[in-house]
């Protein structure tokens, strides 16, 4: 037997899944506080009744909550601050984000940062956080993001032009719940995007440099969850059996890149996504099958090993199985709807000087299976256009 290489896992946080589980946020809540801070978005978790249901069971467990409603997609560090402000003057003990991957993230930043010196700013630059935040509970309504289970919160800061993460284990919650239900009411294109995002993770996590044993296991089996159930929720959106499939992958995925990380897409995505104010997703689901191309020189083995396990084909020839994987990408991206060229997001050959070193330095390009240079990827963005 082969000795095995070293890595390290990030924390986790305790996860509930399944159909049903929401039914716990307000007891899980009063065993980390007696207010809390209920952050989620702009509208649909009240249109879909979840927001009367979620406070109804938070102060029947003896919560009491302040709504903070209203995260944009693409979140702000303003929205962060707006947050935080809203927190102290209540007085919240604990956070409670509800939501897509926005609303997580601001959430996860708000509870990280509630007790930390300075502006959200000074952490997006770089400034560590020493200091202990506040008990943080998420619970997405997309499958997608992962960001339940992750160190880091994805914002803009739209004066800078930058979209990154900030980063450190404050910034894990506590208690991840995922209920496949709340992903019920998700419109065919969040579900698409959202999807998309949640299978490149996957895919990424698995070819990624940092990728080790444990990683790829969860990985592999993120890419079977999504890979065999997106189509049928993008089409059927009421389908709860491939709802949960699609927010099992999430989660796994979102465990597999927390220690492995990602690559290209998500490297190149953050500076095309602050350029164009597109979702995550959909430029990650229209960079993929580009990158896979790029990357087929350094990661065939391990694309052919995930296209046998999606059962696209049984070829035992690696090169023609990534391919066949690569073709299966083309196919899936073109039924739901995402696009395929970075002039379909309104990019045009002006706006790539300003993402080349962003992508070059972000830590995810750093984790590509194959090297991301200059030349290569002003090659990459010239023929993406």
């Amino acid at each position: 037997m082969n000795s095995t290489k070293r890595f390290q896992l990030v924390p986790m946080p305790e996860v509930v899944f399944g159909t049903g589980t929401i039914a716990q946020v307000g007891e899980r809540t009063a065993q980390l506080g007696s207010k809390a801070l209920l952050v989620t978005g702009r509208g649909s978790l009240r249109q879909s009744g979840w927001l009367d249901r979620i406070v109804g069971d938070l102060v029947e467990h003896g919560v009491a909550v302040t709504v903070f409603e209203g995260v944009e997609p693409e979140p702000s560090l303003a929205t962060v601050e707006r947050g935080r402000e809203m927190l102290r003057e209540a007085g919240c003990d604990v956070v409670l984000a509800v939501g897509g991957g926005s609303s997580l993230d601001v959430g996860k930043a708000i509870g990280a940062l509630a007790n930390a010196p300075g502006t959200v700013a000074d952490y997006h630059q770089g400034r560590e956080i020493t200091e202990t935040g506040l008990p943080i509970i998420a619970a997405p309504t997309t499958s997608g993001t992962g960001t339940e289970v992750t160190p880091n919160a994805v914002l803009s800061d739209h004066e800078r032009g930058v979209k990154a993460s900030i980063r450190g284990d404050g910034i894990i919650p506590k208690v991840a719940i995922v209920d496949p239900q709340l992903t019920l009411t998700a419109p065919p294109a969040a579900t698409a995007y959202s999807g998309m995002d949640a299978f490149v993770q996957a895919l990424e996590a698995y070819t990624s440099t940092g990728a080790n044993l444990v990683t790829d296991g969860l990985a592999a089996a993120a890419l079977v969850h999504i890979g065999g159930s997106l189509r049928t929720a993008y089409h059927d959106g009421s389908d709860l059996c491939a709802r949960e499939h699609v927010s099992l992958g999430s989660l796994l995925a979102g465990m597999a890149f927390a220690s492995s990380r990602l690559g290209l897409v998500h490297g190149l995505a953050h500076p095309v996504g602050a350029a164009t104010g597109e979702p995550h997703g959909r430029v990650c689901g229209l960079l993929l099958a580009h990158v896979i191309e790029f990357n087929m020189v350094a990661a065939c083995e391990k694309y052919a090993q995930a296209a046998r396990m999606l059962d696209i084909t049984a070829d035992p020839d690696d090169e023609v199985a990534a391919w066949q994987l690569h073709r299966w990408v083309v196919e899936l991206v073109e039924e739901l709807q995402i696009g395929t060229t970075l002039s379909e997001l309104g990019v045009t050959e002006a706006d790539l000087a300003a993402m080349i070193e962003p992508t070059i330095s972000s830590s995810s390009s750093q984790h590509n299976p194959r090297e991301v240079t200059e030349p290569d990827l002003w090659d990459f963005l010239r023929r993406m256009l």
